[in-house]
C-alpha cells in the first residue's frame, strides 16, 4: 500500500515561484515614501523620533540616501505589527556576512542551474538541521529526555538572521548594503508580526521579548526557521517584480496574508511534530508511562496546541506511522535531529528508539548520517 501524501504542507521548493528582476524603484517614488515615513514616525512618538535623527547625523551621500534611509524606517514599522523587533539587533548585528556569502556563492557553485528559490530551500534544510542539534541538556532542567526539546532562542535567533542575509544573497543582493539589515528586521515582522496565530504556539513569547535565558521548544524552532524562511523568498520575489513596488500597501497586504497563511500550516506541523518527538520520550523511557512523561513535557515551553495533542494521544494512541503520515519532509529533517539528540543522549540507542529513527528515515529518505555529522557539530 503507498503511504498517504503529507496533507499539512507542501515543500518549499514546490510554493516559491521564481521572480524577474527590476531595476531600482525612482528616486521620486523613495522621497514619497520618506516623507509618508517622517510623518508615521512622528507618531509614534520620542524613540523613533531619536532613530531618525541618529539616520539624519548619519547622512553622508545626499538626498538619495535620504530617501532610502527614511523609506526603509517606513517599510520596517508597517511588516513589525505587535513584534518588539529591538531585540533582534543584536543577533542581526553578529552575523558574519563574508562568511554568509561566501557559502551562497559555494552554493550556486555546486548547483548551477538552481533559481533562488531552490537555492534557498536548500539553505533553509541546511539551517533547520543546524538548528535541530541545538539544545539545552542540563541537570537543572526537569527531565533529562525532555530538556533536550529546549533551544536558546539568542542562539537560534542568530542562525535564523544568517539565514536570511544568506537567502537575500541567493537572490542576487548585496550583503554589506546598509538596506539589508533593515529587510531581515522587516522580515521578522513579516513572518510573525500578526501576532494572531501567535498565541497558539511556543511563539507567543516574541511579543514581549527581551529578557535574558530565554527559551523556545524544538518544534517551535522549525516553524520559525520555515516561516522565516518562506517570508523572504516572498519578501525578496516582490523587490525584485519589476511590476510590484514594496512601498505599495496592497504589495504589504499581499505578502502579510501569504505569510501568515504559511505559518498557520507550519503550525499545524509543529502539533505532529511534537506528537512524534513525545513518541520518542516514550521510548526513551520505557520505565515511564505516558501519565508520568506529560508534566515534565508540561514544564516546557510547549504550545498549548501540541500539549492538548500529546494528552489525547495518551488517551487514545496514534501510531506512529499514522503521524509520519501527516509530517511535511522539510519538517522531518530538524525532527529527525532532535530525535537522533534524544535517543543519543545517554549515550547507548535502545532497539526502541533506533526503531523510531528508522521509521523517520525510511519514510522520508533522510541520509541519518549527515544528520548525526550535523548534531556532533554543534
Amino acid at each position: 500500500m503507498k503511504d498517504k501524501p503529507a496533507s499539512a504542507l507542501p515543500t518549499l521548493s514546490n510554493t516559491l515561484e521564481k521572480s524577474p528582476q527590476e531595476d531600482q524603484p525612482s528616486f521620486l517614488l523613495w522621497f514619497q515614501a520618506g516623507q509618508d515615513g517622517v510623518k508615521k514616525a512622528v507618531e509614534v512618538g520620542e524613540a523613533t523620533a531619536k532613530q531618525i535623527q541618529k539616520l539624519l547625523e548619519q547622512v553622508t551621500q545626499g538626498t538619495g540616501r535620504l530617501a532610502n534611509g527614511l523609506s526603509e524606517i517606513w517599510l520596517i514599522r508597517k511588516l513589525a505589527g505587535f513584534l518588539n523587533l529591538n531585540w533582534l539587533t543584536g543577533a542581526v548585528d553578529n552575523v558574519n556576512l563574508e562568511k554568509a556569502e561566501k557559502a551562497v556563492k559555494k552554493l550556486q557553485q555546486q548547483h548551477p542551474n538552481e533559481s533562488p528559490s531552490q537555492l534557498a530551500h536548500r539553505i533553509m534544510l541546511e539551517k533547520a538541521t543546524k538548528a535541530g542539534g541545538i539544545g539545552l541538556a542540563t541537570s537543572i532542567l526537569p527531565g533529562a529526555a525532555t530538556a533536550l526539546l529546549l533551544v536558546d532562542l539568542a542562539t537560534t535567533t542568530q542562525l535564523q538572521s544568517e539565514m536570511v542575509y544568506q537567502i537575500a544573497s541567493a537572490y542576487g543582493l548585496d550583503l554589506k548594503d546598509p538596506a539589508r539589515k533593515g529587510e531581515v528586521l522587516g522580515i521578522f515582522g513579516l513572518a510573525f508580526g500578526g501576532g494572531r496565530l501567535l498565541k497558539a504556539t511556543g511563539l507567543g513569547l516574541l511579543r514581549n521579548i527581551p529578557f535574558a535565558g530565554a527559551v523556545i521548544d524544538a518544534s517551535s524552532n522549525a516553524v520559525m526557521i520555515y516561516s522565516l524562511g518562506y517570508a523572504a523568498c516572498r519578501f525578496y520575489e516582490a523587490k525584485l517584480d519589476a511590476s510590484k513596488s514594496l512601498m505599495n500597501e496592497a504589495t504589504l497586504a499581499q505578502l502579510k496574508q501569504q505569510s501568515e497563511n504559511y505559518l498557520q500550516r507550519a503550525i499545524a506541523q509543529e502539533v505532529v511534530m511534537d506528537q512524534i518527538l513525545a513518541h520518542m520520550i516514550f521510548a526513551s523511557n520505557p520505565d515511564k508511562t505516558w501519565e508520568e512523561i506529560l508534566p515534565e513535557l508540561q514544564a516546557l515551553n510547549i504550545s498549548s496546541n501540541s500539549l492538548s495533542a500529546i494528552e489525547q494521544n495518551i488517551k487514545s494512541p496514534q501510531p506512529l506511522d499514522t503521524l509520519l503520515n501527516q509530517l511535511n519532509r522539510d519538517f522531518a529533517v530538524p525532527l529527525l535531529a532532535q530525535c537522533y539528540r534524544i535517543a543519543h543522549f545517554n549515550g547507548e540507542i535502545t532497539p526502541d528508539e533506533q526503531k523510531v529513527l528508522d521509521m523517520i528515515t525510511t519514510k522520508f529518505h533522510i541520509d541519518l548520517n549527515s544528520i548525526q555529522s550535523a548534531v556532533n557539530a554543534n
